[in-house]
């Protein structure tokens, strides 16, 4: 069943079930290490409804430990190229993710520096970024910044585990 959160400013989020699908193979567990990579969505701006729909995996690329991951540039740069070349420019970057070893994830100091930056940059390509981290307990904490309010996560919302 696709889930679906409606945000105070009157913007949707779909959550694809094939997006939970994917996401939940890299749930930690026992001493696995953290995954990550971006999200991958669309966006309908006459709604302000954003879809997340896929996710670019972990690369042998990344940099990953137990309580720690760096996505490669270079590799999910490739994903997200393919991604946009394939979709006929529907599907694109819509922010970030990665598990958490522990139940109930929240953000780190360093997750949210990391949303400050892509908007620093300008990386994001729709006005709002995602940051989704899956916990141990399959919940699934989820934030969004608007770049153009602030560059700080303003919405966040748990789905609880499955």
């Amino acid at each position: 069943m696709e889930r679906i959160i409606k945000l105070l400013d009157g913007t949707t989020l779909h959550i694809k079930n094939e997006f939970i699908e994917l996401i939940t193979r890299y749930i930690q567990k026992d001493n696995i290490k953290e995954a990550g990579g971006v999200l991958f969505g669309t966006y309908a701006p006459d709604d302000q409804c954003y879809t997340l729909c896929d996710i670019s995996e972990p690369t042998s690329l990344d940099k990953r430990s137990r309580t720690g991951f760096v996505r490669s540039k270079k590799s999910h740069q490739i994903e997200i190229n393919k991604k946009w070349e394939t979709s006929g420019g529907i599907v694109n970057y819509m922010g970030e993710w990665h598990t958490h070893p522990a139940p109930n994830p929240t953000p780190s100091d360093i997750d949210r520096e990391l949303i400050r930056q892509i908007i620093r940059d300008h990386s994001n390509v729709y006005p709002k970024v995602f940051l989704a981290i899956l916990g141990s307990d399959f919940s699934l904490y989820i934030g969004v910044a608007d770049s153009t309010v602030s560059y700080e996560l303003i919405f966040t919302h748990c789905l609880t585990g499955e």
